[in-house]
């Protein structure tokens, strides 16, 4: 046989002619393996018909009570059940991801977006999928970026760093920019918003660059160079609380970065004259599908999102108020 036929023949092979081998050769009866297989006597002794002339050898000695492997059948008969085992296995695998029973999904997100959204979101699946490996972590804008580029992660929430054509952004929610400020602050004297012109003369406790939130205010014009290019930069959320609680000067940042510990045991106030946003989103490669783990990760942390408008200063995507409804 030339190649040409070799190839032409060998294609009408599939695993169904594997599994009609493996039976017959463990019950030794065509009836007995065609019940366990749910077809026709006639067609499964038809199936191993085409097997042999595939192969060019014969697997089974007929006689009239029995049939019995022969040397090719019983050389072949390890590799057949091998493939066969190895072809099952890998079906129940895929189906079990695709029905969320095992699999691993990583997401990447800023700490305000790590600390009130995702333990919602992530307890919520737990429940509903145990068996899914959870890979959770925080940091900075700029470095969940290279994450999702890197494939460390299937997904990021954070704010846009910069743009890449290889990243697709969908927003869920934009949150005011306010002061921070102690207690016993003398801007606590009074409650509403304050103008950007209003916390011009105090000392500004920043962000270090390399931070979501301080990389917008350095890029936003009009704004004071105390606030663009504050002489205090800290990289530690506890550390500006700590200064900020001692009354050495106040911060600017978003209004949920000022929710989350230890920073909301300050005060607030939003500014406006402009009012400044922040976008925060989902992060992802384009035209990378997501796993069926990380979709329905996905969906939870879109019903999730609707909760965060309980707090000042946030807007949440109107088209994610329908997404509570379907968890």
């Amino acid at each position: 046989m030339n190649d040409k036929s070799f190839n032409s023949a060998s294609k009408r092979l599939s695993i169904r002619h594997i599994r009609a081998f493996v039976a017959v050769a463990q019950h030794r009866s065509l009836t007995r393996a065609a019940e366990t297989l749910f077809v026709t006597q006639s067609a499964l002794s038809l199936t191993i018909q085409h097997l042999e002339d595939d192969l060019g050898v014969m697997l089974f000695d007929r006689s009239t009570r029995r049939l019995d492997l022969t040397q090719a059948g019983h050389e072949f008969l390890p590799s057949a059940e091998r493939l066969l085992q190895d072809f099952d296995s890998s079906i129940r695998t895929m189906r079990a991801l695709g029905k969320r029973e095992r699999g691993k999904v990583g997401v990447a997100a800023v700490p305000s977006v790590m600390a009130l959204l995702l333990p919602q979101a992530v307890a919520a699946y737990i429940d509903a999928y145990p068996n899914i490996d959870i890979y959770l972590r925080e940091d900075n804008s700029e470095t969940v970026q290279q994450r999702i580029i890197s494939g460390d992660v299937d997904f990021g929430i954070c704010s846009p760093w910069e743009h890449d054509p290889e990243l697709v952004f969908e927003p869920l929610f934009e949150d005011s920019f306010g002061v921070v400020f102690a207690p016993h602050h003398a801007l606590a004297a009074s409650a509403g918003e304050l103008s950007w012109q209003d916390v011009a003369g105090y000392r500004i406790i920043g962000f270090s660059p390399d931070l979501g939130m301080q990389h917008q205010l350095s890029r936003t014009p009009g704004l004071s160079v105390e606030v663009r290019e504050p002489r205090y930069r800290v990289s530690n959320t506890s550390t500006i609380e700590t200064l900020v609680a001692r009354g050495v000067g106040v911060s600017i940042m978003s209004a949920l970065a000022a929710q989350r510990a230890p920073l909301d045991t300050l005060k607030l106030r939003l500014l406006s004259q402009p009012v400044l946003t922040r976008t925060v989103g989902v992060l992802r490669r384009q035209g990378k599908s997501l796993s069926p783990a990380a979709a329905t990760m996905l969906h939870y942390v879109r019903a999730a999102a609707p909760q965060l408008a309980r707090f000042p200063g946030v807007r949440v995507e109107p088209s994610l108020a329908d997404e509570t409804l379907r968890v």
